[in-house]
């Protein structure tokens, strides 16, 4: 009996000391690789519009492939063509004002400027006959003041008429004056790119695609109204994919740019190689803190960015995760 409880405790004691062994160098052997896990972003476009109105329909939803031109939405436009009508308007008459410029006046207008003309030339000729007479009459003393005063007002006032028209002729020969024409050509460019304003107002009122990709958000409804730059949609480039993967310093020296690390889609359930293409230094507070030997001490982070391998991953989506296996190397 005493034999039998000694090979028990014996055997005890071997397998007691087999496992202590085990522990001690599972303990004692440092790990080859370790794991961490980044992100996936894809490159985001928010569409918006350019004017301010009221959302007439909309035709794409989440999920939606579409490409660069494909119409989005549109916006109630009846204002805006009120506006163009209006516009359009202003630049037929702007025009007319400038043909009507350069032609000059009309025969008929002409003709009658000159009849006026003659008319005044003939009131004037009768004033200075009348004025002459009264004059020696005035001298004779055969004439009061008042009469004679009377007389040289209406001679004065005969020649005024006649220079008058004189002018309107000439004017109506002549045309308007090339300070006028200027104007009224001005006023037809002003017009002009006030319409063109209008009508890119107008095209803006239809909400198209600037590029092919998959509608990842959907902010608005028909009838609801937006402000310019606020997003309507957002677009996604499921062509332009990337992972974001966050290391500390110590554990960035065990990868270099050029790297091909072996990923996990968590989510897609899928195994693919990543390439590293860039590195970048994380914010001051994103820093990590290291305690050792009662001390402590900073050390930068990094933000690590991955593409894939293979051009298109069916259903990869920005904001699932990826797991990496990294392997340590060997430190000199």
């Amino acid at each position: 009996m005493k034999k039998k409880t000694a090979l028990t405790l014996l055997f005890i004691a071997i397998a007691v000391i087999i496992v202590g062994i085990i522990v001690i160098l599972s303990f004692g052997k440092e790990e080859k690789t370790f794991v961490r896990v980044g992100q996936v972003e894809m490159r985001e476009y928010d569409v918006s519009p350019k004017i301010p109105g009221r959302i007439d329909w909309i035709k794409v939803d989440e999920g939606d492939a579409i490409s660069v031109g494909d119409t989005i939405a549109k916006l109630t436009d009846r204002e805006l063509k009120a506006k163009y009508f209006q516009a359009e308007g202003a630049v037929e008459s702007a025009r007319a004002q400038l043909n009507m410029l350069i032609a000059g006046a009309r025969k008929e207008e002409i003709e009658m400027a000159r009849r006026q003309f003659d008319a005044a030339s003939s009131q004037f000729e009768l004033a200075e006959k009348t004025f002459q007479r009264m004059k020696a009459l005035f001298e004779d003393k055969l004439l009061s003041a008042q009469d004679f005063d009377v007389a040289k007002q209406k001679y004065d006032a005969a020649r005024a008429q006649k220079e008058a028209a004189r002018a309107q002729l000439d004017m109506a020969i002549t045309g308007s004056r090339s300070e006028q024409k200027d104007m009224a050509r001005g006023q037809l460019r002003r017009a002009v790119e006030s319409l063109e304003e209008v009508a890119a107002y107008l095209d803006e009122s239809i909400i198209t695609s600037p590029i092919s990709g998959i509608v990842s958000k959907r902010f608005v409804d028909a009838g609801e109204l937006v402000a310019t730059g606020y997003p309507g949609i957002t677009i996604i480039d499921p062509k332009d994919v990337w992972v974001e993967l966050n290391l500390p310093a110590l554990e960035l020296e065990n990868i270099k740019i050029g790297d091909v690390l072996a990923g996990r889609i968590d989510g897609l359930g899928i195994n693919t190689k990543f390439k590293v293409v860039n590195f970048s230094a994380m914010a001051d507070y994103a820093n990590w803190r290291i305690s050792a030997d009662k001390a402590t001490f900073e050390t930068r982070s990094f933000t690590v960015k991955l593409k894939p391998v293979e051009n298109k991953i069916q259903s990869l989506r920005p904001g699932m995760t990826v797991r990496f296996t990294i392997p340590k190397k060997n430190k000199k």
